[in-house]
């Protein structure tokens, strides 16, 4: 082989290698520092399939009966169930009394009273509404409360509570006795009245018997 051949691979060969080297050296990347303040959740998923937003399935189950895997009305809202109420005229219940004792074993609560629905919850329950049924429990807390007020409905916390319709107004809270306020703002005790006592007149005493010398 003649020598300029062989100078000539030996160049080639030496540029092949060094190619390769720098292409690997541009493949070689350093790996990516997470992004401060940036937290992972790829573990936490939305459920598939989705109950509340895919329609009713219905599968066939015998020859000829078929029959829905989908979960009832009830199921799905609560406040959908049908109930049949008798509350003893005995207990004289409230307002409040009736609308908790319609949500047992629903899963929801009746909120707490306030000034803004005390003068609902707070009135006695009247005669009409000691039987309720068979009605769905949304319904029925609607009709125990009247067509003044709104039923309002927490799907988070599982509450529900009633807020006055629109063209209705509260009753005046009653006021407290006034107490008389010193111009700096220190409550003054009232003023006491000074007693005068009544003195009553002393009769005079009886004049001793003289005794009579005989």
């Amino acid at each position: 082989m003649k020598p300029h051949y062989v100078f000539s691979l030996c160049l080639l060969t030496t540029s092949v290698l060094s190619g390769c080297v720098s292409s690997q050296k541009n493949l070689q990347r350093d790996p990516v520092a997470p992004l401060a303040g940036v937290q992972l959740s790829s573990n936490v998923q939305s459920a598939r399939p989705d109950v509340f937003a895919t329609p009713l399935e219905v599968v066939r189950y015998d020859r000829y009966l078929l029959v829905s895997t989908s979960p009832s009305q009830a199921q799905r809202a609560p406040l959908e169930q049908v109930i049949d109420i008798r509350i003893p005229a005995s207990l004289s219940p409230t307002v409040a009394d009736a609308m908790r004792y319609a949500l047992r074993q629903s899963g929801f609560s009746l909120c707490s009273i306030t000034s803004a629905n005390r003068v609902l919850y707070n009135q006695a329950l009247p005669a009409v509404h000691y039987q309720l049924g068979p009605i769905r429990l949304s319904e029925a807390l609607q009709i125990l409360a009247g067509p003044a007020w709104q039923l309002e409905v927490d799907a988070v916390q599982r509450v529900v509570c009633h807020s006055l319709r629109e063209g209705f107004r509260l009753p005046p809270e009653p006021t407290p006795a006034s107490t008389p306020v010193a111009s700096g703002g220190v409550l003054q005790p009232p003023a006491i009245k000074a007693v005068t006592p009544v003195v009553q007149p002393q009769s005079a005493p009886a004049p001793a018997r003289q005794r009579m010398l005989k």
